[in-house]
């Protein structure tokens, strides 16, 4: 065993929860605006690990969202390694859904004595 896997054991121990496998898809959000597209492997209610490129620069802060759920996570970094990153969950917030647009119903005009209702309200379009 490495020296990397033995911290990694004995860093898992010292754990208060227990962390649930993932493999979300998820976006890291700067507080500038950019977004990064990252993947959660494993989660907890105070932490999670993610999978970002590992060259790529982070604040100590960010946020990130998981694809498809209703919840952002403000973050701090706890640690970094080759390609993941370690984060304490410091708030959650619930996003709201987004509106769904009604459905229009088709409207139906009706014909009267006095011939096509289009002609009747003056159409610039000409029958041949």
């Amino acid at each position: 065993m490495t020296e990397a896997s033995e911290a990694e054991l004995l860093f898992r121990d010292m754990r208060s929860e227990e962390r649930k496998e993932t493999n979300w898809i998820a976006k890291i959000r700067m507080f500038d605006g950019r977004e990064i597209a990252t993947s959660v492997k494993d989660i907890s209610p105070s932490g999670a690990r993610l999978a970002v490129p590992e060259g790529m620069e982070l604040p100590e802060r960010f946020m990130f969202r998981v694809i498809g759920r209703d919840f952002v996570c403000a973050v701090k970094v706890a640690w970094r390694r080759g390609s993941y990153v370690g984060v304490r969950i410091e708030k959650v917030g619930k996003l709201e859904p987004k509106p769904v647009k009604p459905v229009e119903e088709p409207v139906h005009v009706e014909e009267t004595q006095g011939g096509d209702a289009m002609h009747r309200r003056g159409s610039r379009i000409m029958q041949v």
